[in-house]
């Protein structure tokens, strides 16, 4: 346990630079439509972030997550095949039951790291009926990849 914990503060910056510019946009989504589509984000070897969006392969307007997350991660990972690439991260609308506690929407970011380590960033939200979306905190946990841009098998 102390090496994926060693693992993570070394890449802890990495994990940041891709969370903060995910949630960014996914709240950005939820104020001005209510709900989003997955979408994603790379960091290149030299630290910048790079937004990545799926569309269906159906050549119509309307699709779901469903169709689109298989999309995202196909994409994520043919960017990782030609783009030097740190790390990548997916943002997804779900919702979460935390132990003793009732179901609650949040931003869900897995983060995969090219040296191995996955974590999924949850940021708790509900929407207020005078006051818009009001965020939680943010928690973490260990996860396992779901897009394997790398061939990782867990973290």
């Amino acid at each position: 346990m102390s090496d994926i914990n060693a693992l993570y503060s070394e890449v802890k910056p990495d994990i940041y630079a891709l969370t903060d510019a995910l949630f960014e946009l996914s709240e950005t989504f939820l104020r001005k439509r209510g709900n989003f589509l997955p979408h994603g984000a790379v960091l290149t070897e030299h630290g910048e972030v790079k937004l990545i969006a799926a569309a269906p392969d159906s050549g119509s307007d309307l699709t779901n997550s469903t169709e689109i997350l298989p999309v995202l991660h196909d994409g994520l990972r043919i960017e990782a095949k030609n783009i030097p690439l740190k790390a990548i991260g997916v943002a997804e609308n779900v919702t979460i039951t935390r132990e003793g506690q009732r179901a609650t929407m949040a931003i869900k970011v897995l983060v995969e790291h090219k040296r191995g380590l996955t974590v999924a960033i949850y940021l708790p939200f509900e929407k207020k009926l005078l006051k818009g979306y009001v965020f939680g905190d943010a928690f973490s946990a260990a996860a396992n990849p779901e897009v394997r841009a790398w061939g990782q098998s867990a973290a």
